[in-house]
This record gives C-alpha cells, structure tokens and sequence, in this order.
C-alpha cells in the first residue's frame, strides 16, 4: 500500500488498496460486470466488515490447499465471473490449483527443450490411491 500512497490513476482517481487472505473474503458476482467484495477485518478487537467494488487484483496466495477450509477457487471464478482485471491471470491461478495438472505442464516443456536445459524431478502419476497398487 505504501507504494501506491498518494498516487492517481490518469491523474485524477486515487488508488486504494485493500489486502486480505482469502479467508477473510467474500463476494458476489454480476453478469452486468464487476463484483461486491466483502471483507472481514478485526479493528480494535471486533469483527468489521468492509464492502467495495474492485477495480484490479494482485493475488499472492494458493487458492486451493487440500486443508480443511483452505478451498478458495469459488472465489477465483468470481472474480473471473465478474471480469475482474488482475496482475496474475486468474486462468493461471485456477490451474495452480491442481499440482499434477501444472507438473503436466512442465513435462510439456521438457520434452520440447530436453533433460539438459529443462530438468525435471521423475515422477509418477496415478488418477488415483488404487492404481498405486500393482
């Protein structure tokens, strides 16, 4: 936020930012575009919520863990729902969400550049616990 302190988007509109884990969101997405982000925050030791409209997004945080509680991609399809402009494509950050899926990805360019400029750790892959078993 310090970066932005003062700074005007085309010389007239000032920046706000806001920053949040996603466990501390919530929204709501329109096909008109856009969408209503509602945020939890703690001030002075009671639970606030803060309700604004976002402009651009940054996102620095997994999306999806196999956690408890830790699934947060309906909020990624919101903003994509609500065409939401981010630093990081949301298209991106959606497929992040599956390791075996971006490991896939990377064997993609393994076998275009080769073992030598694009190594890999060897890996197997199995839909699932059951065929791990031979």
């Amino acid at each position: 936020a310090k970066y932005f302190q003062g700074k005007k988007v085309n010389g007239e509109f000032d920046i706000r930012v806001e920053q949040a884990e996603f466990s501390e969101l919530n929204l709501a997405a329109y096909v008109t575009g856009g969408c209503m982000v509602d945020m939890q925050v703690m001030r002075n030791g009671t639970k606030v919520v803060r309700s604004f409209k976002p402009d651009f997004v940054l996102i620095r945080q997994h999306a999806y863990s196999m956690a408890l509680g830790e699934d947060f991609r309906g909020l990624i399809i919101g903003l994509q729902y609500g065409g939401i402009h981010t630093v990081n494509s949301l298209y991106s950050i959606y497929n992040f969400c599956s390791k075996p899926w971006v490991f896939s990805q990377l064997i993609k360019i393994f076998n275009s550049l080769g073992p030598e400029k694009f190594p890999l750790v060897e890996q197997t892959f199995f839909p699932s616990h059951k065929q791990m078993v031979s």
